[in-house]
């Protein structure tokens, strides 16, 4: 029962991070924040989304695109030969706005969160500075691989850290 309470409580606060900072805060800016509780976001945000995180920044500059050229949005199915398709398409257009390879308005990036130290350490997802989110801990129970190696330390209180093994499957082991 306390795993099935964890998973539904990390689950509303995924749903939390989304709509309270990614859409609400990031992508409309409907109320402003301090820096301070706008960092405490993005921690929470990568916390509760794990490797789905999504760059605030990339975000709202995204749905803001969205909201503005809704006639030729990519990532409308109108567009794409399949779903799969059009989900590789808004991949693409995520990376390069996140990683500023297309040029994009001014009005777009206009009080759009940046934490570009914070995103370039936790976008990367094992590599980030503070280890992995402590939800991938719970993720995977198998054993220590052969001559893996450990790539980030969190260890929980039970003592698994999350490693990428030289198979690079995330494994969890005993510390």
């Amino acid at each position: 029962m306390p795993i099935l309470i964890f998973f539904l409580l990390h689950w509303y606060l995924s749903l939390f991070s989304q709509t309270f900072f990614l859409h609400r805060y990031a992508a409309h800016g409907m109320f402003t924040m301090t820096r301070g509780w706008e960092r405490a976001f993005y921690v929470l945000t990568w916390l509760t989304q794990g490797s789905s995180f999504l760059s605030p920044k990339a975000y709202g500059i995204l749905h803001r695109l969205h909201h503005a050229y809704t006639e030729d949005d990519p990532h409308s199915p109108q567009f794409s030969r399949n779903l799969f398709a059009m989900m590789w398409k808004t991949k693409r257009i995520y990376n390069d706005v996140l990683h500023d390879r297309v040029p994009i308005e001014a009005k777009f990036k206009r009080f759009v969160p940046n934490w570009p130290r914070w995103s370039a350490s936790a976008i990367p997802g094992c590599r980030a500075s503070a280890g992995v989110p402590p939800t991938r801990c719970f993720t995977s129970p198998s054993p220590r691989a052969p001559g893996s190696t450990c790539c980030c330390q969190f260890t929980t209180r039970w003592g698994r850290c999350t490693e990428r093994s030289s198979t690079g499957f995330r494994t969890n082991t005993a510390t």
